[in-house]
């Protein structure tokens, strides 16, 4: 990362930035106070404006970035999107499997989407990071969203043919990721390569199967302090 002095980080992404865990006792999703955005807000010495939001995808993000570089003008620009894109309208797939369905972003838009950020960004003078996806856990997913319910279960398989294509698809998003930070020249933090060098890597994830749990969004931040200090160490607070 060059020597530029970074005052202000604009941080667009979905639940994962937003520092979203599901809590079992609670039985529903919660912001966790240890997020991995908000930890970093601390030990940082720019100000960070985290318009994360659940649920949202690249498309999004690409309409949400032209709108805050004029409000926030920030000097870096971290991107954390793929989650959302690669998933599927599972009720739609429940209730006829034998049509053709396609993901929310299908794979060719999300690289357009990504490239186009990181290009607008660069062209701008400003500094644009990519986060690759933290693995999920494909059999806790598929328990997840057929919801217990053995006939939506079995009409989703009949469709999906094999629960491990889960993973495999989520997965072609994040290499998709890799390749538009390399193409375009960007930074990328590469969360998914800290998850996975963990064999144990499932215990990271909550129990829906897709959101980092809270050692996960631990294990995000310290991914990030890490690039931070060996590339941006004028960063550190």
């Amino acid at each position: 990362m060059n020597q530029k002095f970074v005052q202000s980080i604009l941080v667009i992404g979905d639940s994962v930035a937003k520092g979203v865990v599901f809590q079992p006792e609670k039985k529903r999703y919660v912001f966790s106070k240890d997020g991995f955005i908000r930890k970093l807000k601390s030990i940082i010495r720019p100000s960070v404006h985290d318009c994360s939001k659940f649920g949202t995808t690249s498309a999004h993000g690409r309409q949400l970035l032209a709108e805050k570089l004029t409000d926030v003008n920030p000097d870096l620009v971290l991107i954390e999107y793929g989650g959302n894109d690669c998933d599927y309208k599972w009720d739609e797939v429940a209730q006829n499997p034998t049509a053709v369905h396609l993901p929310n972003t299908p794979v060719s838009a999300f690289e357009t989407n990504m490239l186009r950020m990181v290009e607008a960004l660069k062209k701008l003078g400003k500094i644009p990071v990519l986060m690759n996806l933290p693995p999920l856990n494909a059999p806790a997913y598929f328990r997840w969203f057929t919801k217990n319910d053995p006939q939506r279960a079995h009409n989703i398989l009949k469709w999906l043919h094999d629960v491990s294509k889960i993973y495999w698809w989520q997965e072609k998003y994040s290499y998709t990721i890799e390749k538009v930070a390399q193409f375009a020249d960007a930074h990328l933090i590469n969360v998914r390569g800290a998850f996975l060098r963990r064999p144990e890597y499932r215990s990271l994830i909550c129990e829906d199967g897709i959101h980092p749990n809270e050692a996960g969004q631990a294990l995000i931040e310290r991914t990030f302090v890490e690039y931070i200090e060996k590339y941006a160490s004028y960063m550190m607070a």
